[in-house]
Order: C-alpha cells, then sequence, then structure tokens
C-alpha cells in the first residue's frame, strides 16, 4: 500500500513554481512578439528574428554610461600612488 501522506520538498516546489512563471512570461512576450510581427514583418526570417528576440530589453542611458577600466594593473597602481 502507498503512504497516504508524505512530506513535501516545498524548496522543489517552489523552484518548479518559479520555472513555471518564467516560461509563462516568455510564453506571452513571445505571443505578443508573434501577433506585431505577423503584420509588420515582411517575410518569414524577419518575423522569426522578431520573435526570437521579443525576450531581450533595450539598453538605457545607464547602460550605456562609460565605466573607467583599467586593464593593465601596473599602470592602475601606478596611477592610484600619484
Amino acid at each position: 500500500m502507498s503512504q497516504p501522506f508524505t512530506k513535501i520538498n516545498s524548496k522543489a516546489l517552489f523552484e518548479e513554481l518559479q520555472s513555471a512563471i518564467e516560461e509563462d512570461k516568455r510564453y506571452w512576450i513571445q505571443n505578443d512578439a508573434k501577433i506585431r510581427a505577423s503584420t509588420t514583418a515582411k517575410n518569414y526570417d524577419e518575423f522569426r528574428e522578431t520573435v526570437a528576440a521579443a525576450h531581450l530589453m533595450s539598453l538605457t542611458k545607464k547602460d550605456m554610461a562609460k565605466k573607467i577600466q583599467t586593464w593593465n594593473s601596473t599602470v592602475r597602481n601606478s596611477s592610484q600612488a600619484e
């Protein structure tokens, strides 16, 4: 006979729920892109590329800000010492 009550792994259940939520979000984003692309795409390749890139977000000004980064550690250390 099977046991009527078993312990539920709440961590695994939570991870499965999060995965399902993300999958559902991506589905609706792609579905919206399909609807938009079906009226605007000139050919199938353009349609496919639009749908494939639907989950990507555009860059903001903050993302484009130049960050000063010195790859040469010797130069970086000598400029900090001055």
